[in-house]
């Protein structure tokens, strides 16, 4: 047994609730299952109700594989669980005593549905994508809702990497672009080397002065940005080095002034490109599309976040879909299971859903996968 599952049947009511009765016998009435605690720690479920021995009771509901595994987990020990008014078991082994009751229990394990539960399981034992081999017997809408889900979680999770780092927009926009720059090896010394630059210089020197400048901040042999740069799954086209020349070359050439907001989305889309154009990088497509999708689009996101813009949020998922989707090894395989990605907007969303979803076997989180479960 597994105990998501068993908070995936209970927050889903998916039990005969109205024939079962505590393991003492006693009747007792469900009258709220509660509020699925799933990030924070304490009770499973908080703000619970339930009816026994003619009275009401409100408070948390905790679930277990095991009645012991209260003791197990070290939950006598903690506060939190003194709220508990019922402790919800697939086997109950023991009595537990919180704060000086017993607490009511349910147990569950004559009460689940095993052909429900096997699906549960076919779904965790495939590898890659678990539900392939269902995937055509789901309508489309599921799988469009989940995908739309995940781009947008996607893009809460990078903004929140950097916008903690700065409060002003265009340091944000500056930090945004040298992550991009970073791709997946070197983001991080990308950022310092972006804190570390002092913009003002480049009205005080010229274009080469300025490059080597940040050259010499990134590379020399007392900075502190030096050891750690990765050459990792590096060519040379993508060496440490090139970026930071090219990201040198396009901080002297930005505008960070640039009014995204006053513009249409196809406007936005076009400077870039432009952009690239004019510093010569025409053939620097992978470069252009990162910057699209890792800078300028959670960018636009997380200033839409941050001031409530319904209008900024759509025009980031706007311009992901201008963008060519990306080609990898995980969108060839959602293509294997009918899945064609038409632009950047679906390889990132696919991409989303792979790497929180399916990697991790949370298909009783996915849209598709409690589609499945249920008909």
């Amino acid at each position: 047994m597994n105990e998501y599952y068993l908070h995936f049947i209970w927050k889903l009511k998916r039990l005969p609730l109205h024939q079962m009765k505590l393991v003492d016998g006693k009747v007792f009435r469900l009258l709220d299952a509660g509020a699925y605690n799933e990030f924070e720690n304490g009770p499973d479920f908080q703000n619970g109700a339930i009816e026994f021995d003619n009275l009401k009771w409100f408070g948390a509901i905790e679930i277990h594989i095991n009645s012991s595994d209260w003791y197990l987990h070290k939950h006598h020990f903690d506060k939190r669980y003194d709220a508990v008014i019922l402790h919800v078991v697939y086997n109950h082994d023991k009595e537990i005593i919180q704060n000086g009751r017993i607490l009511p229990t349910l147990e569950l394990k004559n009460w689940i549905d095993k052909a429900h539960f096997k699906k549960y399981q076919n779904l965790q034992e495939i590898s890659f994508i678990s539900c392939k081999n269902q995937f055509d017997s789901i309508p489309s809408i599921y799988f469009e809702n989940m995908k739309t889900r995940a781009m947008i979680s996607r893009l809460e999770r990078k903004a929140k990497a950097v916008t903690e780092l700065s409060n002003s927009e265009s340091d944000l926009l500056l930090l945004f672009i040298a992550r991009s720059f970073g791709a997946n090896v070197n983001q991080e010394p990308f950022i310092q080397l972006a804190q570390r630059v002092s913009r003002e210089l480049k009205l005080k020197l010229t274009k080469k002065d300025f490059v080597n400048y940040v050259l010499e901040l990134a590379f020399s042999d007392t900075s502190l940005l030096s050891y750690q740069w990765s050459t990792k799954g590096n060519r040379y086209v993508s060496s440490a080095q090139k970026r930071v020349r090219e990201f040198a070359e396009f901080v002297f050439e930005f505008n960070p002034n640039f009014e995204f907001w006053n513009r249409q989305t196809s406007e936005i889309h076009t400077f870039f490109t432009n952009h690239f154009l004019e510093l010569g990088w025409k053939k620097e497509k992978m470069l252009l599309k990162n910057l699209f999708i890792n800078a300028i689009v959670p960018f636009l996101f997380s200033i839409g976040r941050s001031k409530n813009d319904l209008e900024l949020e759509d025009k980031a998922i706007e311009l992901l879909m201008l963008i060519d989707k990306e080609e990898n090894t995980i969108v060839r395989k959602w293509k294997e299971v009918g899945v064609s990605c038409k632009n950047a907007f679906d390889s990132q969303a696919v991409l989303e859903i792979y790497q929180q979803f399916c990697i991790k076997k949370q298909c009783l989180n996915c849209t598709v996968g409690i589609k499945l479960l249920n008909q």
